[in-house]
């Protein structure tokens, strides 16, 4: 008879807002899906290295050593799941299919498509330039790593917020992932998303998802919804904040009927828009 494997779904909520939005939107389907699934759920909420170097960047860099808590580092498989992720109640199991020491991941640039992906990119960097901002212009894997310092990064980029991990297999690269300090910790590096996609995807072999276990509200918002970013429009509906609440509810749902996992990045002050399903 076959030995059970031992799974875990993994997530970090630190900081009151993030343990807020965690709470009231996330949590009941983390719950849910870990149920229905088997997983054991393990919601780590204070930073895993409290030294200098870990308290001074984002708590986004802690996932990189997840495998330093116990009951994780005992596990064959482990979900990691970012905290500002809603998982639809039909989702299916990530893990089947999916064997030990292979890396499951969504790749950015191929979510939901080529073409969306590239089309959201192209929007951000028209809305971000209206604003008088920039950001680095990753419009390749090639160039998102170079901007990392590497002259020699894959073809393919891992969307860190979704990853089916085994202990041994990308513990050492996930610490490594940690190590590196080429550039400033920011919000235009993306944390600590391109070192650890370097060195994941270094490390051994990989299975791309579904982009459906990875849907970024932001990519859809880009494509789909712009009239929700643009100040006119919002400025219009002012007066009457109950409308627009609901118009957001609309586009968020019909997104969410079409995802696996959705994912807040970047726009996590969404997620209240998001009506809670009803998880039996």
């Amino acid at each position: 008879m076959a030995a059970i494997m031992k799974r875990a779904l993994a997530t970090l909520v630190v900081g009151d807002r993030c343990r807020h939005d965690f709470a009231d939107r996330a949590a009941p389907s983390f719950r849910a899906y870990a149920k229905a699934h088997g997983l054991s759920l393990v919601v780590l909420d204070r930073l895993i290295d409290p030294s200098p170097q870990g308290t001074s960047r984002s708590p986004a860099w802690q996932k990189c050593l997840l495998f330093h808590h116990p009951k994780l580092r005992a596990c064959d498989q482990v979900l990691w799941l970012d905290a500002d992720i809603v998982i639809h109640p039909d989702a299916p199991d990530v893990f089947d299919g999916l064997p030990p020491g292979t890396l499951g991941a969504v790749e950015q640039f191929s979510s939901p498509s080529r073409e969306a992906y590239a089309a959201a990119l192209e929007k951000t960097r028209r809305h971000l330039a209206r604003n008088g901002l920039s950001a680095p212009d990753d419009s390749t894997p090639e160039a998102f790593y170079r901007h990392y310092g590497y002259s020699d990064g894959p073809d393919a980029v891992v969307q860190t917020g979704v990853m089916v991990l085994t202990p041994e297999a990308h513990a050492p690269a996930m610490a490594a992932a940690y190590a590196e300090n080429r550039r400033p910790d920011s919000r235009d590096m993306l944390f600590e998303m391109r070192p650890l996609s370097y060195h994941l995807l270094r490390a051994g072999p990989v299975r791309w998802l579904s982009p459906r276990f990875n849907t970024l509200w932001a990519t859809a918002l880009c494509n789909h919804y712009p009239f929700l970013m643009d100040p006119a429009f919002l400025a219009a509906g002012r007066d009457r904040p109950d409308l627009l609440a609901r118009l957001k509810a609309a586009c968020l749902q019909t997104v969410f009927d079409d995802a696996y996992f959705l994912h807040f990045a970047g726009v996590g002050q969404d997620m209240r828009y998001l009506l809670p399903p009803q998880i039996l």
